[in-house]
């Protein structure tokens, strides 16, 4: 697989987890966790079964902060 496939699926599948209820955070790829975690640090947020539980709101928010500023870390795409 080349790199550019493996980044759009990458990103892509974050976009699809958008649609899921609950959205944890175990759910997010490794790569893109420390990015969401910078993101929500301050939030309120849950827990479910012992994991945390991502708001769909603010989880569109950080799919929009990706779309207009980018990553605030650097993704390893490497597979």
């Amino acid at each position: 697989m080349d790199g550019l496939t493996v980044i759009s699926e990458s990103i892509g599948y974050l976009y699809k987890l958008s649609n899921k209820t609950p959205i944890l955070l175990d759910d997010v790829q490794k790569e893109f966790r420390a990015d969401l975690q910078s993101f929500i640090i301050g939030e309120t947020l849950t827990m479910q079964n012992g994991q945390i539980v991502i708001g769909n709101n603010l989880y569109n928010k950080w799919l929009e902060k990706i779309g207009t500023k980018g990553f605030d870390y650097e993704i390893d795409f490497k597979k």
